[in-house]
């Protein structure tokens, strides 16, 4: 990553909509959750470009848990594992 695309905003700055967004998961949740309201979009849908599994479950936990969504669970009852499968609530 460049140094000018370091300094780019990860938020909505001057009406402009950010390239990617970072933060923590509170942080993170407020900028597509603006968009969606900006677009009058009904769902959110999130792309990574993390290429390590293991980095990319984690971030999937961290944004899971700011969205205050719950990792869906098998028959067994047990979850079926952060970053795969999400019950998902439509945008407020």
């Amino acid at each position: 990553m460049t140094q000018a695309q370091k300094d780019e905003p990860t938020s909505i700055t001057g009406g402009q909509w950010p390239r990617f967004v970072a933060g923590g998961p509170d942080q993170v949740r407020v900028t597509p959750e603006q968009m969606a309201a900006e677009s009058g979009a009904d769902e959110i849908m999130i792309q990574d470009l993390i290429a390590e599994p293991e980095a990319r479950r984690h971030s999937h936990q961290l944004l899971a848990q700011g969205f205050g969504l719950q990792p869906r669970t098998g028959q067994s009852g047990e979850p079926e594992g952060w970053g795969r499968s999400w019950i998902l609530a439509p945008c407020s």
